[in-house]
């Protein structure tokens, strides 16, 4: 607990157990002004009522109470503020006999039930307060851990979409760029403006979870255009979308992710560059991405990258349910990645 709940709490306790003297105060003055022992007997009651609430808070720190199901930690202090009553209450009335406030011939052990009632009834006002403070601060803590780790994911989010613009494809861009200025200005220019158009869509893509399929179509155009520019004629691409998923939802470069592994992997590798084929469907309630490249897997294939498995973790957070991908020889020079998530259409991509 901190210094500041700390000093809130006795201060509460002060105030609070304070009060409860006065009006024992004003009772005694009012209906015992002949036994002026009463004074005493009330500071008494009032200390030990003090300590046992303090010893069911420290009881309830040690042993987490508050981690109880609400039927037991309801049963547990009623138990405990009868048991704790009655003490109080027994003790009490040793003092009141010890002072001559009463005799053993005036005392009637019926007041010591009725004053143990009563005390019961203090006690669990006291705990209800106490606990219903307790589970509300928990619950504003949940609440703002809750708030904490959504805006750490989306923080993380932003910076995996971020970064998975390879460094090198921006350098090779620009160098290309360069030098198609004196060769081909127009079309030198005509890359700029693709390259500025990816820019926006990673940096300024509105902090969305999702885009369409349209929208990541688009960025992917530019993407490739650029890459074309670099490997000439050794970069075949072809793509088959099917009409249905172009409004599909899906995480910002979550396409792309597929093609640059089948560039970086599969065509860069081979001396005479190869084909890459796109097939984007919805297939059983499903969003289905397969990208087939000239390629062979290495015998000992490695589990997915990291830039895979931060996608598969985006799909999970953001659709509530794993996606699936796979990587396969498909023929003895061609290898094809399969990303399967669940089909959410563009009315929901805002949900």
């Amino acid at each position: 607990m901190s210094t500041h709940s700390h000093k809130r709490y006795w201060v509460c306790q002060s105030v609070g157990w304070a009060f409860y003297l006065f009006i024992g105060l004003l009772m005694s003055f009012l209906f015992f002004k002949k036994q002026p022992g009463m004074v005493a007997v009330q500071f008494v009651g009032t200390g030990m009522f003090l300590a046992t609430t303090h010893l069911q808070r420290h009881l309830s720190h040690r042993y987490r109470w508050t981690d109880l199901p609400l039927g037991r930690l309801v049963l547990l202090l009623l138990a405990y503020n009868a048991l704790a009553s009655f003490a109080v209450q027994l003790l009490v009335s040793l003092f009141m006999l010890v002072i001559h406030v009463v005799t053993w011939e005036q005392y009637n052990f019926g007041y010591l039930l009725m004053y143990a009632l009563n005390g019961l009834v203090m006690l669990s006002f006291w705990s209800t307060i106490y606990f219903a403070y307790q589970f509300i601060q928990r619950w504003k803590e949940k609440e703002v851990e809750a708030w904490r780790l959504q805006l750490s994911l989306k923080e993380a989010e932003l910076e995996a979409i971020r970064s998975q613009l390879n460094p090198h494809f921006l350098f090779n861009s620009l160098n290309n760029i360069r030098s198609l200025v004196l060769e081909d200005p127009a079309k030198a220019r005509e890359m700029i403006t693709r390259l500025s158009a990816m820019m926006r869509y990673v940096i300024g893509y509105n902090r969305e979870n999702l885009v369409q399929v349209c929208q990541e179509l688009e960025f992917l155009d530019h993407y490739l255009a650029l890459e074309k520019i670099h490997f000439e004629e050794k970069l075949d691409f072809r793509a088959q979308i099917d009409p249905a998923a172009q409004q599909a939802a899906i995480p910002p470069l979550g396409i792309q992710l597929l093609v640059e592994n089948a560039i970086k992997h599969g065509i860069g590798n081979q001396a005479r560059g190869g084909h890459i084929a796109l097939w984007v469907q919805r297939q059983n309630g499903l969003l289905q991405v397969q990208v087939e490249n000239t390629g062979c897997l290495p015998i000992s294939s490695a589990p997915a990258g990291i830039g895979i498995q931060r996608l598969l973790e985006r799909i999970f957070h953001t659709f509530g349910s794993p996606g699936h991908f796979e990587l396969a020889q498909v023929e003895e020079t061609t290898v094809a990645a399969t990303l399967q998530i669940p089909f959410r259409s563009h009315e929901n991509l805002h949900h």
